[in-house]
């Protein structure tokens, strides 16, 4: 009876169980060392680098790839660690911070005053492949505007494109070039802050 029992009872939980597949969470996580700049125009002033603007799609957690020419999926499996908006304009703090272009850099939340305001546009930060997923890409488009914080005009602006071909057709495969996408443009952008300080 006991045995009958143990054995009814063993069927129960394991009906009852079910497997949840395991979320892999990741990390926007660019690539790059550049060096310090030589003292420059921009040298005393401080700048806030505000949180970057963009569409719903990336002030989300969940990961998105686009099929052919405009279907839209998400990876069930995979996920962004932070919402990518945050990530890359915490990504572009480090770098200004890096290169010591300004004399403090701060983020959007900070409460202290600023002489510049850094506005981010992220125009796109996707994984694409082709509509018979044989092949993938990731591309990363970012405006940058220079404001006067007294004055509210536009310095300078300009827009960075890069597309990194995917090694494997995957969420990591596309992880993996997105941040080869962030580096190129981090490291193009980078020249720019510094002529634009000239």
């Amino acid at each position: 009876m006991g045995k009958y029992l143990l054995l009814s009872l063993l069927f129960l939980f394991t009906a009852c169980s079910t497997k949840v597949p395991t979320i892999v969470k990741y990390k926007v996580s660019p690539n790059i060392n550049l060096a310090k700049t030589e003292e420059s125009a921009c040298s005393s002033k401080s700048a806030k680098v505000a949180l970057a603007f963009t569409n719903s799609s990336l002030i989300s957690k969940d990961m998105s790839y686009v099929r052919g020419d405009s279907k839209v999926y998400e990876y069930s499996e995979s996920a962004w660690l932070n919402n990518p908006n945050y990530a890359v304009s915490n990504e572009l703090i480090k770098m200004l911070r890096n290169i010591e272009l300004f004399k403090s850099v701060q983020e959007s939340k900070s409460r202290s005053m600023a002489d510049l305001i850094i506005e981010v546009n992220l125009e796109d930060f996707m994984q694409y492949y082709s509509k018979d997923l044989k092949e993938s890409y990731s591309l990363v488009q970012i405006n940058f505007s220079i404001i006067d914080f007294k004055t509210s005009q536009v310095i300078s602006t300009k827009t960075f494109r890069s597309k990194v071909d995917s090694k494997t057709l995957d969420a990591d495969g596309g992880v993996n070039a997105l941040n080869a996408a962030l580096t190129n443009i981090l490291s193009e952008s980078s020249d720019w802050f510094v002529k634009v300080c000239r």
